[in-house]
């Protein structure tokens, strides 16, 4: 996991101490973000470099809007619908309009898992980088929907890696981290929570977030 200093932190947002410390206690910042680690100085916090970036970002923008308790409800990963309809999807920019069409032809179903749509949001716009079209899009998907239902709360982590003869998943949470043998090439990391804090901000009073 890439990370960053609380020293770094604050110098490159430009908030201070307290504010860091009043986000932790209003939930608007996870605790478990909070990463205690042995430095030459001594014991030193740490953050998901990429996740909390994300999240101050969210808050400066969001803070003149929004009280700070109803930021905390927007973006707590307990407080999102269960399930979103697939029609709704179609209300989603980053998401492909063909690929949400190929989904629903191979799942069947009618509704998807809010974390199921973070996911397929985060692999359409990633799709140009990676050479994928929406065939292989929705196979990643639907192979990969299993294993994410099983995560809970926030920080969740997807590595997309290159086996030599297909893309496959893995999904992390929280400060672990995993590493591959030599044969196993990453080629990209999706911070879902990243991508969730957006979603929910920019369509909040548009779908069921």
């Amino acid at each position: 996991m890439n990370l960053i200093s609380k020293k770094d932190l604050l110098a490159i947002t430009g908030i201070s101490y307290g504010q860091l410390y009043r986000w932790k206690r209003e939930r608007l910042i996870p605790e478990e973000w909070f990463i205690k680690q042995s430095a030459y100085t001594g014991q030193e916090t740490f953050f998901p470099r990429e996740q909390i970036l994300s999240r101050i970002q969210s808050i400066l923008d969001m803070k003149d809007k929004y009280s700070l308790e109803e930021l905390a409800r927007m973006l707590s990963p307990q407080n999102t619908a269960t399930s979103i309809k697939w029609d709704d999807l179609y209300e989603i920019e980053e998401i492909d309009t063909e690929l949400i069409n190929e989904l629903k032809n191979l799942t069947g179903s009618e509704e998807c898992s809010f974390m199921g749509v973070i996911f397929i949001a985060a692999i359409s716009m990633s799709a140009g980088k990676l050479g994928l079209n929406n065939n292989r899009c929705a196979d990643i998907v639907s192979r990969s929907i299993p294993a994410l239902r099983k995560l809970k709360g926030d920080n969740i982590v997807c590595s997309i890696i290159d086996t030599g003869n297909e893309y496959h998943t893995v999904f992390t949470q929280g400060s672990a981290q995993v590493l591959f043998d030599e044969d196993v090439e990453v080629i990209e990391q999706l911070s879902l929570s990243e991508i969730a804090d957006r979603i929910k901000l920019k369509y909040k009073g548009r779908l069921a977030l």
